[in-house]
């Protein structure tokens, strides 16, 4: 707030500016100026008299609360500078957050949060569905929804309601597709024909299908984490693509893939091209780019396969483990899974729970005794 004089036509007047700050929201603030005041009495008045309205205005803007897309500003900004850990610690999955807000709630943005209603969130949801994203993704989005919402509640940047509207909206099922996945003799075919053609990734896509390790944690292996003594591998670190950085694992912790014969073997040869250097894989151009799909998708393809993601390699390892009756439990802590849910789908890929249970069905008549009905038909005929 101030009273300032200027000159205008070789008199002497007064202007009164005040600008009031919310202590809520430091985006709202009311700006008023007033000029032509002819003595310094005349300004003191109109300076309480406009200070009192713009007191009025700001309290009826904080009534009002933030636009939604101000509270997404807010809230990113509070994570992104919170030293507590929170949901999303990682500054690029807050970013991706963040942009997915900014994309699926896009008309929400210049409205105040306690004007959406469940039809606003319906719709939102519905946009997904009809985009054709997975249930999971679709749920990523309602929940995230939820936490921002509940984040802006507590914060007391959003007033007059609370509740988010798509809380208890239910996201809808989608046909279920059959995830990607090769079958074993696929496998044998995939790798003979890379070995045979020398293929660069070859030693990579061999040690994901016999450890299940994922492309980073691949990426980063080195010899010191390699115990032959013991047969045993150590999983400690993982290849962040974005930042490019080695960081720990995706799940946080250590864990050991026991060396099998055949893993023993593709080691030993690893060790005579790359035993000089630390890591223990070749590192193609496309992989420190994370482009590790692009040249499996396109040699499976040339090869007459099922094109597939990198990733699926891993669950092809889970699934095979799965089929030779290894226990879920075990396969759970090679592979550094958390999600039971994820393992069920293994399960089901492998057809573990169903082998043998159709064994005991004695429906289809045999040979002989169709030959043998009919001898008797043919005597009785005659």
């Amino acid at each position: 707030m101030a009273i300032r004089t200027y000159e205008e036509n070789g008199k002497t007047l007064f202007e009164v500016y005040v600008h009031v700050k919310s202590t809520v929201d430091p985006n709202i603030r009311v700006q008023k100026r007033k000029r032509n005041l002819k003595t310094q009495k005349e300004a003191a008045r109109e300076e309480t008299r406009i200070t009192k309205e713009a007191l009025k205005e700001l309290g009826s803007r904080e009534e009002q609360g933030s636009t939604w897309g101000r509270v997404i500003e807010l809230w990113y900004y509070d994570q992104v500078n919170n030293d507590l850990t929170g949901r999303y610690s990682n500054k690029f999955t807050l970013k991706d957050y963040y942009n997915m807000l900014n994309r699926y709630t896009k008309e929400w943005l210049k409205r105040k949060p306690h004007e959406l209603t469940r039809g606003d969130g319906k719709r939102v949801l519905e946009t997904l569905v009809r985009e054709g994203k997975s249930k999971s993704y679709v749920a990523k989005v309602k929940n995230t929804i939820n936490l921002v919402f509940q984040w802006g509640i507590d914060n007391r940047y959003i007033r007059e309601v609370f509740i988010s509207p798509v809380r208890g909206i239910q996201v809808q099922n989608r046909e279920e597709k059959f995830p990607e996945i090769l079958t074993l003799t696929e496998i044998r075919k995939f790798l003979f024909e890379a070995k045979k053609q020398q293929h660069e990734w070859y030693p990579i896509w061999s040690m994901a299908l016999l450890t299940g390790m994922r492309s980073g944690e691949l990426y980063a292996l080195e010899w010191d984490d390699v115990d032959f003594e013991n047969n045993l591998l150590r999983v400690t670190k993982s290849y962040n693509k974005r930042t490019k950085e080695i960081k720990s694992t995706k799940a946080g912790y250590w864990r050991s893939v026991p060396i099998s014969p055949e893993l023993n073997d593709l080691l030993v040869e690893l060790k005579s091209i790359t035993g000089l250097g630390k890591s223990v894989l070749p590192k193609p151009r496309y992989w420190e780019r994370g482009e590790q799909a692009k040249p499996l998708r396109e040699f499976l393809k040339a090869i007459g396969l099922p094109s597939v993601k990198f990733h699926t390699l891993r669950a092809c390892f889970a699934t095979q483990l799965l089929s030779d009756g290894v226990e879920m439990t075990k396969v759970m802590k090679i592979g550094g899974w958390r999600d039971i849910k994820t393992m069920q789908i293994y399960l089901r890929l492998a057809g573990v729970d169903e082998k043998g249970a159709t064994d005991g069905l004695r429906f289809l008549p045999s040979e002989e005794a169709v030959m043998g009905r009919v001898v008797e038909l043919f005597k009785y005929n005659k």
